[in-house]
């Protein structure tokens, strides 16, 4: 029997250790929310950001599909290079370099500049981002790791809603007169903070299984997949010269290689940047498909109403940062409430049900658009996306599930970062398409911005109803429970 000194000692050792994992779940939390921040505090400052250093729709385009771009193709890399040096070590390395990349975007002199910076800001989320559900594993057992999940997924929502707020007071307020710098530059001191507590109260583990990077894969990727995107971003404002048009042709030459190289490496027992056969599964292909074209739609379709509210409609960053908060709220409830009643009773239906109602979510805010003069128009707009939040909540929500519901346990970590992958990458597509589809149209003629967010409204009909086709692919038993 322990004496009462040994277990006063085994009490103190316990609280310790709880006190540690805490603060390493607010480490891993505050890196988290940083890189969703990032990304949707901008929407509300590009009118401001782009007057002053003078940038033009192609150069906004890439300040966010150089981010995204490089964060979505080099995530499975981070993951891997965490197993192999330690996932501390690359956690901090990634948030150090992040800190950095913020502040070179909060003091660029010009968009060229800031374009080079977030793309530094997107290499450095992807080494960062993959270690916090590594380290939650390390520090968790299984049956507790739901509840950190639950955390990060009501952070989570909370940082969506937060960046465009947060965003739109900035440059309201116009801080110390530095106008959109703070936008980055906030990050500055939350880095260092994060960066003291990681060092003090993250373990320094690694994984026991680690395997060589696929630096040929990832080469393959990231020159195949920014071929694309430079067609797709720069051809327009170079007049689309012959030359332009050998580019998706050398994308689809390097994607052939991309997969013939995959294949050889796994057969050769080599590390490949993941499994090829997890594309065999045809429910993980559709879920994927599913998620790029959802995101390619939401992704343009918030950064084009920013623009619509502030340069069309007039409204202050402030008004329109607080018109983002009913798509938060309506993706909250659809979430955390409607969903997870609805898919145990419809399973894959429930896609088509979300994309009906983000439909008629986009019916109102062209209707808002519409009677953009009169009383009407703002209700209209905000409800509008009030609803399209709470589609987007049946439609994503239950998506990942769906996708990986026959993935082999052995592939599921993978299969879950090639899934965020397409996410990511949807969401640069998105940029490069139909966000500048719309820069571009109220670039020539700004007065025509109503016409333009008319046709981007039309083109997300569209893709939604592509989506709603492709959902009978998913699994139509992924739902119940097994007797």
């Amino acid at each position: 029997m322990l004496s009462p000194t040994r277990m006063a000692e085994d009490r103190v050792a316990e609280n310790e250790r709880e006190r540690k994992r805490t603060f390493a779940v607010v480490v891993v939390s505050i890196a988290m929310v940083l890189e969703i921040i990032d990304v949707s505090i901008l929407n509300v400052a590009v009118p401001v950001l782009q007057n002053d250093l003078q940038a033009s729709g192609r150069q906004i385009e890439w300040v966010f599909t150089g981010y995204l771009f490089f964060f979505s193709v080099l995530l499975l890399t981070g993951g891997r290079l965490g197993d192999l040096f330690g996932y501390r070590r690359l956690f901090m390395g990634g948030l150090l370099m992040f800190g950095i990349a913020s502040a070179g975007c909060g003091l660029a002199v010009s968009a060229d500049m800031l374009i080079a910076m977030r793309i530094l800001q997107g290499v450095s989320g992807a080494m960062m981002g993959p270690q916090i559900l590594s380290l939650v594993q390390v520090l968790y057992p299984p049956h507790e790791r739901f509840n950190v999940m639950s955390i990060f997924g009501i952070l989570g929502g909370a940082a969506g809603v937060l960046g465009p707020i947060l965003g739109g007071a900035i440059i309201e307020y116009d801080i110390a007169g530095l106008s959109w710098r703070p936008v980055f530059l906030i990050n500055i001191p939350v880095v260092i903070i994060a960066l003291v507590l990681a060092w003090r109260v993250l373990p320094d583990v690694r994984s026991p299984h680690a395997r060589q990077i696929d630096i040929t894969g990832t080469l393959l990727a990231i020159v195949g997949g920014g071929a694309l995107l430079f067609t797709l971003v720069e051809a327009p404002s170079l007049r689309w010269p012959w030359w332009i048009f050998l580019l998706p042709l050398l994308s689809a030459l390097l994607l052939i290689l991309f997969w013939q190289h995959l294949k050889r490496r796994t057969l050769a027992g080599g590390a490949a940047l993941f499994p090829p056969v997890i594309l065999h599964d045809r429910f993980f292909v559709t879920g994927i498909t599913i998620t790029l074209l959802y995101q390619l739609a939401t992704a343009s379709l918030l950064l084009a109403t920013s623009l619509v509210l502030q340069s069309g409609m007039r409204l202050s960053p402030l008004h329109t940062a607080l018109m983002h908060i009913p798509f938060a709220l309506g993706a909250a409830f659809s979430i955390a409430v409607a969903g997870r009643r609805l898919v145990g009773k419809l399973g894959r239906l429930i896609t088509p049900v979300g994309v009906a109602v983000q439909i008629a979510a986009l019916a109102l805010m062209a209707a808002g658009v519409l009677y953009a003069d009169t009383p009407f128009s703002l209700p209209l707009l905000g409800s509008g996306f009030g609803l399209c939040g709470c589609g987007m909540g049946l439609v994503s929500a239950p998506l990942p599930a769906f996708a990986m519901a026959q993935v082999p346990v052995a592939h599921a970590g993978a299969a879950s970062g090639l899934f965020r992958t397409g996410q990511q990458f949807g969401a640069a597509l998105g940029m490069a398409t139909l966000g500048g589809f719309y820069l571009a149209q109220t670039a020539a003629v700004p007065a025509q911005w109503s016409s333009a967010f008319m046709t981007l409204l039309a083109m997300n009909g569209l893709i939604l109803l592509l989506i709603a086709l492709l959902s009978r692919g998913l699994p139509g038993d992924a739902h119940r429970q097994p007797e």
